[in-house]
């Protein structure tokens, strides 16, 4: 029996026209390796049916150093639709699989992303987002993982026991935790965490090597490196602080969009004539909104920004000769 007659006669009616060409990432911005994490998921897609292993890749790290960023440019890269499930402890099995919706007075059964990404997996790989996988409740989990291991399926009682069958080894499926004391997640148990195969740890890439974040600031934005370092840093001082166990008020660092939109702030500030545009450029695009529920945490940022970054010119060349004549100030005053 064909797919189209199956359709017909399993359960509720459903229109599987799909064009997963819709699904495809466009103008993402080249993802900068903490490592080799990258280049080391691509080498495992690429020899992927020749060792059998099937390409499945945890992502952990604290929220806003690129996980998902990653998976965005790994699809883009490839050349292939992704489709995300955003991890939430309201999940249900019906938000992967789909359910019944009215459609001009009749019920049609419409697929959930899960059952989409299996479909997709038919035609040629796909990459499944699964977001902050650990927030996912349990129940939710077992259906995650049936269409995960080597079966690659699931199961739509909707649809009259429906199975759906895709490719396991065309799913390329890239999960992403959250780390930190702030989330509150559902633990992924050691059997779950060998299901996603390869772990790679990813955190703040300015916590890695300050001049490739302040390179990737100033290639996308209008800041010069000079002051795109200082950024860096200053972000830097912030994030470790959110590391510190001994009483910070702290407790996420900047995430690497943030510090983004921090230099572009800073230097619509500088047109606009504002006084000290980096130090307000911090407060308004970064700090006030991060840190809205824990004014502790912003203010303690506050002040961390303006001892580094007060009075900082935001153009061109006085950014050297600005810190040129703070580095003598520092020296005048450890010689005094």
């Amino acid at each position: 029996m064909s797919d189209e007659q199956r359709d017909v006669t399993i359960g509720m009616p459903v229109d599987r026209e799909y064009d997963f060409e819709e699904y495809h990432q466009t103008d993402v911005p080249r993802y900068v390796q903490n490592e080799d994490e990258l280049d080391r998921m691509l080498a495992d897609i690429r020899v992927r049916r020749e060792t059998g292993k099937l390409p499945r890749f945890l992502l952990g790290g604290p929220t806003g150093c690129g996980k998902t960023h990653c998976a965005r440019y790994l699809a883009s890269h490839l050349d292939v639709p992704l489709i995300t499930i955003q991890g939430k402890y309201s999940l249900h099995e019906a938000d992967l699989l789909g359910s019944p919706v009215l459609v001009d007075d009749r019920t049609m059964w419409n697929d959930g992303p899960l059952t989409k990404a299996l479909l997709a997996s038919r035609e040629g790989p796909v990459v499944l987002l699964l977001d902050e996988v650990n927030r996912v409740r349990p129940e939710a989990k077992g259906v995650l993982f049936s269409a995960l291991d080597d079966r690659g399926r699931v199961e739509l009682d909707g649809r009259g026991g429906e199975i759906v069958q895709g490719d396991p080894q065309n799913l390329i499926v890239i999960a992403t935790v959250n780390q930190g004391p702030e989330y509150v997640t559902e633990r992924l148990d050691r059997a779950e965490r060998r299901r996603f195969g390869n772990k790679f740890s990813i955190t703040y890439l300015g916590l890695i090597d300050v001049e490739k974040e302040a390179r990737l600031v100033s290639d996308q934005t209008p800041v010069s490196l000079p002051l795109a370092t200082e950024i860096v840093k200053t972000a830097n001082d912030i994030r470790s602080q959110a590391r510190d166990e001994n009483g910070s008020a702290i407790n996420a660092g900047v995430p690497t969009a943030m510090v983004l939109s921090w230099a572009r702030t800073a230097f619509a500030y500088q047109d606009a004539g504002l006084d000290d545009p980096a130090v307000e450029a911090a407060r308004d695009a970064v700090l006030r909104p991060f840190y809205d529920e824990n004014h502790a945490a912003r203010e303690q940022a506050v002040e961390i920004v303006k001892d580094r970054l007060s009075g900082i010119p935001v153009g061109g060349e006085a950014v050297e000769d600005w810190l040129a004549d703070e580095r003598r100030a520092v020296k005048g005053n450890g010689s005094a």
